[in-house]
């Protein structure tokens, strides 16, 4: 009696479909890479914008409450809030050239910043209040009291933007960060006016 020995062969993957699958894989996760560095951006950009928006908030509720601007020039001033900065020591309730007798916290909380950037970094009485991207926020504000302050978007070196900003803006305060590429006047910039 004769016995027939079957052999099965496994199939196996070739060269050809591998690189395939490989380079299908690499195109998936570029793919995903580069939707989450879009969806951190966007974070951070929003992150920036509350911020600003606090800000000029925490100046408008100052000046609500005291009926003066929190700072002791008679001339409008842009301010940055880097280490040690008197406008932001009285926005977060210090009596600075007794400007804040009553010790109101006018800013809310803020975050610690990670890695020197995206919120309050530096040590005890000399802190800084920085974007996410390590740039310490500007507070322009209205210490002449004539209702304007510098429009900073003249400036802007997208024409889109500075061919149609007015020279001044109707507000009490206004407050901004450089953006991502950390230099004020261009169009990344974090505002708290438009």
């Amino acid at each position: 009696m004769k016995t027939h020995s079957h052999c099965s062969f496994a199939r196996a993957f070739t060269l050809i479909e591998l690189l395939v699958v490989i380079t299908l894989i690499g195109l998936l996760t570029s793919l995903a890479f580069s939707a989450y560095r879009g969806a951190v951006s966007r974070g951070r950009n929003l992150v920036a914008l509350a911020a600003v928006k606090n800000v000029t908030l925490a100046v408008q509720n100052y000046v609500a409450d005291y009926n003066r601007m929190p700072v002791r020039s008679s001339v409008d001033e842009d301010v940055e809030l880097s280490a040690g900065s008197p406008l932001l020591k009285v926005l977060m309730g210090e009596n600075v050239d007794r400007l804040n007798p009553k010790g109101t916290r006018f800013l809310p909380d803020q975050p610690m910043g990670r890695n020197g950037a995206g919120g309050l970094v530096g040590t005890d009485g000399q802190w800084a209040l920085v974007d996410s991207w390590g740039t310490p926020y500007r507070v322009a504000v209205d210490a002449d009291w004539d209702q304007r302050v510098s429009n900073p978007d003249v400036r802007n070196e997208d024409p889109s933007i500075a061919g149609t900003a007015s020279s001044w803006l109707p507000l009490l305060a206004i407050s901004y960060s450089a953006g991502a590429d950390k230099k004020f006047g261009t169009r990344d910039d974090v505002v708290s006016w438009r």
